[in-house]
């Protein structure tokens, strides 16, 4: 059976529709996007969202960045982050309720794959400062919402799940493979779709579209590799990724693509697993 991810989008609106970014998120991402902006005129958009202020205070302040003395205002944040980083713990404070959901088609716990996206997020940022790329904060965005398509892909999961696990054991493809010969697409297309939808920028949509298959256009391989890698780095950890963790392994054309060793993946995920607090 094979669904049109436009048919699909339909069939979700009449059910639960997908939540829109908020206004405030918008307008954030509009001005980080802008080489005119300013500081200043960041700072003015955020205060006026409390909730999505004190959010990203608050992950500014946790361990995860580390700065030995605390960030107090939201101009400091800006100016000591980044516009990057900041654009990225704003799409954190937005998709952290959605992604806190339990997912029955992929047998993922409640919080399980906020707590996934979140590790796949910092695996992603610490590979770029790694091999010295320059889009770690990007790539912290795009592993963020990597699998945010599961949200809706799921739901088809639900109905086809068995086949699908059939279909993997007895085959040689991976959990996303068999979902696109058996639905019509793998959940990161849709993740794809959704980012589109939110007027998301190019180099993100095409990070989570292609962070499985890998078919970026040549201008994001990198960062889809990045973020492939990342999210394979997560799911090793065994951290709400998801019935399809285990059959989703890393691809050797990520690794050389990245001319990433073994002994860089178990570098890599050293401490990974201590940072709780940024996952709450």
């Amino acid at each position: 059976m094979s669904i049109a991810l436009e048919d699909l989008f339909k069939q979700v609106e009449n059910l639960s529709p997908l939540p829109a970014l908020p206004t405030s998120i918008v307008e954030v991402i509009a001005l980080t996007k802008d080489s005119e902006t300013s500081a200043k005129e960041l700072r003015r958009v955020i205060e006026q969202d409390p909730v999505l202020a004190a959010s990203i205070l608050r992950q500014a302040n946790s361990s995860y960045y580390g700065y030995a003395r605390r960030i107090a205002t939201l101009q400091e944040a800006i100016v000591v982050l980044g516009f990057q980083a900041i654009q990225g713990l704003a799409m954190s404070s937005a998709v952290a309720p959605l992604l806190k959901t339990k997912l029955l088609g992929y047998e993922i716990e409640q919080e399980g794959l906020w707590k996934h996206s979140l590790l796949t997020a910092i695996a992603a940022k610490r590979l770029c400062k790694h091999r010295k790329l320059p889009f770690g904060d990007v790539a912290f965005t795009a592993g963020l919402l990597h699998d945010i398509g599961k949200l809706i892909a799921s739901i088809y999961i639900q109905k086809f799940g068995r086949h699908l696990l059939k279909e993997v054991t007895e085959s040689k493809l991976s959990y996303a493979e068999c979902e696109e010969n058996v639905i019509g697409f793998d959940h990161a297309r849709v993740g794809g779709f959704i980012a589109r939808s939110w007027n998301l920028p190019d180099d993100l949509v095409a990070a989570i579209s292609f962070h499985h298959s890998l078919r970026s256009p040549q201008e994001y391989a990198e960062l889809s590799s990045v973020i492939h890698l990342a999210n394979g780095i997560a799911s090793l950890l065994g951290i709400g990724g998801g019935v399809d963790s285990a059959f989703n392994p890393i691809q050797q054309e990520a690794i050389d693509l990245l001319n990433i060793k073994e002994s860089d993946i178990e570098h890599l995920m050293t401490g990974l697993g201590e940072l709780q607090d940024y996952t709450h």
